[in-house]
C-alpha cells in the first residue's frame, strides 16, 4: 500500500470498526456546525472520510472548492445547495453529489437539519477536527480559516448569494 502523507494515511491495513450513535472524533465547521468524525483518510486507507454534521437554523458554509468530490446524505430537516451557480434543494431522505472541482456550499432551512457527508478519498475531513481545536483555543479568525483551507486543499471563495 502507497505512504499518502498529505491525507494521513499509514502504510498500515485499514481495520474494520464500529462507532455507535454518539461516538466519532469532535469536529465543527467554523460557521458553527456541531461535527462527529466517522471515518477519517486514517481509519479508511485514505478511501474516504465521514461526518455527521447537526446545523442550526440558516446554518450556511461559505462558496469553497476544493478536488475531492463530496456526497451527502440528509438526515432530517431541509438544506438547500450552491452548486456552479444553481440552486439544488434537499429533504430529508436526499443524497446530493458534488464532483471535485466545482464551487458550492450550502445552508440549512428554518428548522435546522442533520446530514452525513461523505468526502472522496479521505484527507479533507481532517479541516473540520482542526477547526473544532482552534474553536475550543479561540483561535478562529479568517486568516487562521483560510491557512486551514490551504493546507487540506479548500480554497474559500466567499459568502453563499442569495436565492
Amino acid at each position: 500500500m502507497r505512504i499518502h502523507e498529505d491525507n494521513g494515511t499509514t502504510n498500515r491495513p485499514p481495520r474494520p470498526y464500529v462507532l455507535a450513535a454518539g461516538e466519532g472524533e469532535p469536529a465543527a465547521a467554523p460557521e458553527g456546525s456541531v461535527m462527529r468524525l466517522k471515518a477519517t483518510a486514517e481509519s479508511t486507507g485514505g478511501g474516504m472520510g465521514l461526518l455527521e454534521g447537526v446545523d442550526a437554523p440558516g446554518f450556511a458554509t461559505p462558496l469553497h472548492r476544493h478536488d475531492v468530490a463530496e456526497l451527502w446524505y440528509i438526515l432530517d430537516g431541509h438544506y438547500d445547495f450552491h452548486v456552479a451557480g444553481e440552486w439544488l434543494p434537499a429533504a430529508t431522505g436526499a443524497v446530493v453529489f458534488v464532483p471535485g472541482g466545482l464551487v458550492h456550499g450550502l445552508r440549512a432551512g428554518p428548522a435546522g437539519g442533520r446530514r452525513l457527508t461523505m468526502i472522496v478519498p479521505g484527507g479533507p475531513e481532517g479541516f473540520f477536527r482542526d477547526v473544532h481545536r482552534a474553536i475550543e483555543a479561540d483561535a478562529v479568525t479568517p486568516e487562521r480559516m483560510r491557512e486551514l483551507g490551504a493546507t487540506y486543499g479548500i480554497e474559500l471563495i466567499g459568502p453563499l448569494p442569495d436565492h
